[in-house]
């Protein structure tokens, strides 16, 4: 059986492998780490392709975990002992979203059948047994507690609902716990008053170019982190890559910012899945960040956030903003051989599928002068992470990852370089798309170190950095449970897939969480990591020290 965890291959043999060598002017610094996770146990829900795991919360005071499983609602998962965890019982509650836990108090966001009606935020306790509904906005997709427990946030994604031709609005609610749940009380955040900023906002990089809809419904909240003192709350809007700010006394958005774009011609990345290998390169392409998971930390007295930038097109009957750059006139000027923007190469060069011809690209971000030919690039997803720095209500970007995640997937396990989550063997299928996608994310401390821990969609899998200076992070490690001998091909055998269930590893991670050891069982830092694809939860220790030099490989 194939070793999933790899020792790095040398350096020569990934050249090897490309027309030119890999570089990257913006990626971490690499050190031989002190720090790495080691596989403990794994949870099996047997739900195979429908969400069977997808967000954890971690209820201290009994050892569990409360896992959001699409297939059933909840699962509550015993690991008192990590190396073993065991399903306790199930909560049924279809719908399922999220779902955060505060003391006594369980949220869940429940979102109806129908997108474009109002969804709910379920609460129970820890019995099971329900203790409210309350209404909030249209398809609440994930809910966080602020650190005392006395405000749940609410992100309302507002999806598009294609079967009734409506777009609601996105909105975060925010929900008032003070006085207990019974006498909680709603307000709603809405983005309104930035319906008048659609072209300073496009400035910044937003994309927003949906026609005849407004700013506020193309703002769509995905994801909301918390600053420490319960203030403050940043709000991913993916689609339109764009951050939003809440103040949480008013109940208010204050900000929303253009989140820029990543420009690969001074990193590199693989852009064709018809290149005959892994090829990681500097393009002459920029790339739309998108962030899905976003997360907060406070350091030296300033506010840091970290996005996890999987990206996402606008894909539907109302709207497509995904083309590929083969079907693109460029402009000859723009892409010529001699010019700044594609030394090298030329636009008959750059439209070949072996290059970037098969590259997804925003279509409506293309022609800059309007005159029918494409002047710029832009892909969807920056195929890693970015942290910021928000200071005196501006967000700068402090640092990049540049190539790191397509880089160090390519050399500790390149049987699943931008590989497919559904399918074995798929290496480079997903170089055409938005790459590895990086989607969960989560931080915590160390031994005195920062660490950032980001999960790998497509690829599977949990790249880690020390991030103790926010502004030069070190590349530190990646580890993979994924099973590459496994036949799997989810889009034409799923009874296959259940067959393999056992022996599939973990796939399509969605959600991490880093629990501290003071709070674990065991007395050792834990990442939780779970995988919608596979339907499995894991649970990895974070050590520090040497790795031991025996190579982890798939649990039997």
């Amino acid at each position: 059986m194939t070793t999933l965890i790899i020792s790095v291959l040398v350096a020569h043999a990934l050249a090897m492998q490309a027309d030119q060598p890999m570089t990257d002017r913006t990626s971490a610094s690499t050190l031989p780490s002190e720090f790495h996770l080691e596989f403990l146990g794994q949870s099996i829900s047997g739900v195979v392709d429908l969400s069977g795991s997808e967000v954890a919360a971690y209820d201290f005071p009994r050892k569990r975990l409360i896992v959001l499983n699409g297939a059933v609602g909840l699962d509550f998962i015993d690991v008192s002992n990590p190396a073993k965890p065991l399903k306790l019982s199930s909560f049924s509650c279809l719908g399922t979203n999220s779902v955060a836990i505060h003391g006594d108090l369980i949220a869940i966001a429940v979102a109806p059948k129908v997108r474009s009606v109002p969804g709910e935020v379920v609460f129970i306790d820890h019995a099971g047994h329900e203790l409210r509904r309350m209404t909030v906005g249209a398809n609440p997709d994930m809910v966080v507690f602020s650190p005392d427990g006395k405000t749940l946030l609410v992100a309302n994604e507002g999806e598009v609902d294609e079967e009734n031709n409506i777009d609601p609005e996105g909105t975060v609610s925010v929900i008032d716990l003070g006085n207990g749940v019974m006498a909680a009380t709603i307000r709603t955040a809405d983005f309104r008053a930035f319906n008048t900023q659609a072209d300073s906002l496009k400035k910044q990089g937003a994309c927003l170019f949906v026609p005849n809809h407004t700013v506020a419904q193309q703002l769509e909240p995905e994801y909301i982190a918390i600053s420490n003192d319960g203030m403050t709350a940043f709000v991913t809007l993916q689609e339109a890559n764009a951050l939003a700010v809440v103040d949480l006394p008013s109940a208010r958005i204050t900000s929303v910012f253009g989140l820029g774009l990543k420009d690969f011609s001074k990193s590199a990345l693989d852009p064709s899945d018809k290149d005959g290998g892994i090829r990681i390169n500097p393009w002459p392409v920029f790339a739309l960040r998108q962030p899905d998971t976003v997360v907060a930390w406070e350091q030296g007295g300033v506010q840091w956030l970290a996005t996890a930038n999987e990206g996402e097109q606008r894909e539907g009957a109302m709207f497509v903003d995904s083309v590929k750059v083969g079907t693109l006139t460029l402009d000859h000027g723009a892409f010529a051989k001699e010019g700044s923007n594609s030394p090298g190469w030329g636009w008959e060069d750059l439209v070949k599928p072996e290059h970037l011809g098969r590259l997804d690209v925003c279509g409506p971000m293309a022609d800059l002068d309007a005159d029918g030919d494409a002047d710029r690039l832009v892909c969807f997803g920056g195929r890693g992470v970015t942290v910021w720095k928000f200071v005196d209500g501006k967000l700068i970007e402090a640092w990049d990852s540049g190539s790191d995640v397509e880089r160090i997937v390519a050399e500790r396990m390149p049987a699943v370089f931008n590989a497919d989550s559904r399918k074995n063997p798929s290496q480079d299928q997903r170089s055409k798309s938005k790459g590895p996608e990086a989607e969960g994310l989560t931080t915590g401390i160390v031994d005195s170190r920062r660490l950032l821990f980001a999960g790998l969609e497509r690829p599977g899998g949990i790249v880690t950095w020390d991030i103790t200076d926010p502004t030069h992070p070190v590349l530190l490690d990646y580890v993979n449970q994924r099973n590459t001998d496994a036949p799997l091909n989810l889009d034409k055998d799923a009874g296959l897939a259940m067959k393999n269930a056992l022996v599939v590893g973990d796939l399509g991670p969605e959600g991490l969480m880093f629990v501290p050891a003071d709070k674990c069982p065991n007395g050792s830092p834990l990442v939780v990591m779970c995988n919608e694809i596979s339907g499995t939860t894991s649970l990895w220790q974070v050590k520090v020290g040497p790795k031991n030099s025996k190579r982890n490989t798939f649990p039997k």
